[in-house]
């Protein structure tokens, strides 16, 4: 079975947020701030954790740093321990969207 989430979020809401680093500390890993130089990146990774959730269909019922976007050498965007899973993650003006597919 397949399952598929999709989240797109304005990249200003994310600056703004950023602001607060409690809002970073919350959202972010250590690894996903080191990665992340700009506001669409964090955007990026922000749409993704919450594609993410919605794939597995069960709300977010952990906090987001709790799991954790890496990218291969290549730039291409995985969710770290999860198998059988592909992320895209694009941005565009003053958007960012991501989509996970799962499957079992």
């Amino acid at each position: 079975m397949f399952r598929i989430g999709t989240d797109i979020i304005r990249i200003s809401r994310i600056e703004k947020s950023l602001e607060k680093e409690s809002f970073k500390l919350s959202v972010f890993t250590d690894n996903e701030i080191l990665y992340s130089k700009k506001a669409e990146t964090f955007a990026g990774i922000f749409a993704a954790k919450e594609a993410y959730f919605k794939a597995k269909r069960t709300g977010i019922n952990q906090r987001l740093n709790s799991i954790e976007i890496n990218h291969d050498e290549k730039g291409k965007p995985y969710i770290s321990g999860v198998e059988h899973a592909d992320v895209s993650i694009s941005h565009d003006g003053d958007y960012a969207i991501a989509s996970v597919i799962l499957w079992e």
